[in-house]
């Protein structure tokens, strides 16, 4: 960590545009925040227990912040401090990832908030912790907020008396770092600091790093800083709960809460909310409360035109989260990066999965077989069409080094992201499959071909290529379903027929397929799902009997 002397109370006189982060200090905290928290996203990830375990708040936090800086990146050379701030703020809402990601997203918001009312730092620090507190619908102690509270608590003590500010704010987020597996019982029972509230001190750090007087005249750079934190203390030892002062604050786990997750991105024009963008992020935030947990909504009106939230949720009823953001679709408003992940994926190898479908019950099973789902419609109002960028940001949240991708109709962005470079894995394949029964029968060869190629990462595009090569595809109206589906069997030795059903094929259609099964081969298994998306049409895919090749083939 380093001291900043004399970054206190004369910073904003520092700047020739009278601002409390000028815009050379910005595009350096933005570049060093992002590769900090990136190098120590493993350790992050390792102690993440809260408000599930699922470890990524580490990665999450770092493809948060990678948005930022990327956006800051590409601003005009000549933009200020404070316009800096907000597209920070901004590239890091849209990219925000996770719990963790999207409540720096608002903290980094709140910054800008105050910087265009030229406050101090110690203002825009008090206002990026109200404003993250106030995007979390059920706050928790121990966590990034309360280490965001310390900061600011801390800052406003030093700017009046007069000492260092910026150095003041992040011991203060330490020690709110270190005392968090006191004030929470998740951490308590695992005896592991708050992954988050470190995160945020890594940025901090970052933040008092490049504000060192040395750095700011060009005569050094600043290092990337490290956490240089014990964050997982007594994890051999938990730390007692019966009795102590950890309390219990939503769940640990994700029993008995949301096992899925749901993230979107809300735009709507902003002259459609009359100026009450809080009061919109307030009541999504409620209903969103009312089907699921760890809700998070950041944004509002960006002065752009439009206003913009990123909405979190963790949720077993996706139907109804769904219904919730679409609730808030007026006229020329728009979802877009609508993201489903289970938050203990099924599938536990090299490979992430990523797909891409425009059937929103569908998207449960596909999350539940573990791909990161990608909905491009088919819930009741208007979804962005997927870009290159959707496709990498919802790659890099699969936590894995190599991602295959399974288009559905959404081959255009996909096949700009596998042909895009600069990406965050190791490798990005595309696999032909245009339609969610491709999809559907990927995802079931990635479960069963699994131990057969454990021990041989490579193998797996071959055997899932194999099964998608075997598949024979057709849809009819309801009505003529199951002549459809003899027409598929014949000649053939079907192992597993999958057979889709839009919302408005009648619930006897199912039985009348698998009576048709039965009878045309009883060795084979039927999968009937529905896809939650309007129209009356089955949508059949048939898997015959050949033997799969040995992996690697």
């Amino acid at each position: 960590m380093t001291d900043v002397r004399g970054a206190g109370v004369s910073e904003r006189s520092e700047s020739a545009a009278g601002e409390a982060l000028d815009a050379a200090r910005v595009r350096a905290w933005a570049r060093l925040a992002a590769r900090s928290v990136g190098r120590e996203r493993a350790a992050l990830d390792r102690v993440n227990v809260f408000p599930v375990a699922d470890a990524d708040t580490g990665t999450n936090l770092h493809l948060t912040l990678r948005e930022g800086e990327r956006a800051v990146a590409a601003a005009s050379a000549g933009a200020t401090g404070t316009q800096l701030l907000g597209t920070l703020a901004r590239g890091a809402l849209l990219g925000a990832r996770g719990n963790s990601g999207v409540i720096l997203s608002e903290w980094l918001r709140g910054l800008a908030v105050a910087a265009r009312r030229g406050g101090t730092a110690a203002d825009l620090l008090a206002q990026a912790a109200r404003s993250a507190r106030a995007a979390v619908a059920r706050p928790a102690e121990g966590t990034i907020l309360t280490a965001a509270d310390a900061a600011a608590g801390a800052a406003r003590a030093a700017q009046d008396a007069g000492q260092e500010v910026l150095s003041a704010a992040a011991r203060a987020a330490r020690a709110a770092a270190v005392a968090s597996r006191g004030e929470l019982a998740a951490l308590s029972r695992a005896g592991v600091l708050d992954a988050g509230a470190c995160g945020l001190v890594l940025v901090l750090d970052a933040l008092v790093a490049v504000s060192a007087p040395a750095v700011r005249s060009g005569a050094t750079t600043a290092a990337l800083v490290t956490l240089d934190l014990v964050l997982d203390p007594d994890r051999d030892a938990a730390v007692p709960v019966a009795g102590g002062p950890a309390v219990e604050a939503g769940t640990g786990h994700h029993g008995g809460a949301g096992s899925l997750e749901l993230m979107f991105v809300l735009s709507r024009p902003a002259g459609s909310v009359d100026g009450v963008a809080d009061a919109v992020a307030q009541a999504l935030r409620d209903r969103l409360a009312v089907v699921g947990d760890s809700v998070v909504v950041v944004g509002g009106d960006a002065g752009t035109g439009d206003a913009v939230w990123q909405g979190h949720v963790h949720t077993d009823d996706l139907a109804a989260a769904l219904a919730a953001a679409t609730g808030f679709l007026t006229e020329g408003a728009s979802l877009a990066q609508v993201h489903v992940r289970h938050l203990e994926a099924a599938l536990q190898h090299e490979w992430g999965v990523v797909v891409a479908t425009d059937a929103p019950a569908l998207a449960v099973e596909l999350a539940l077989a573990g791909a990161v789902v990608l909905l491009t419609g088919g819930i009741g109002g208007q979804v962005e069409p997927l870009t290159a960028q959707d496709v990498h940001r919802a790659a890099a949240s699969t936590g894995a080094r190599r991602a295959l991708v399974l288009p559905g109709t959404a081959r255009g962005a996909v096949g700009e992201a596998a042909a895009a470079e600069g990406l965050d894995l190791d490798e990005l394949l595309v696999l032909e499959a245009a339609t969610d029964v491709h999809v559907v029968a990927a995802l079931a060869a990635l479960g069963t071909l699994l131990p057969q190629v454990a021990d041989d990462p490579d193998g797996v595009p071959a055997a899932v290529r194999a099964t998608l090569a075997d598949l024979v595809v057709a849809q009819a109206p309801a009505a003529a379903a199951c002549e459809a589906l003899e027409r598929l069997i014949e000649g053939a030795e079907p192992l597993v027929v999958t057979a889709l059903l839009d919302d408005d094929v009648p619930p006897a259609i199912a039985d009348d397929l698998a009576a048709a099964l039965a009878r045309l081969a009883p060795e084979a298994e039927l999968v009937a799902l529905p896809t939650g998306r309007p129209g009356a049409m089955v949508h059949l895919g048939v898997e015959d009997g050949v033997e799969q090749p040995e992996a690697g083939a």
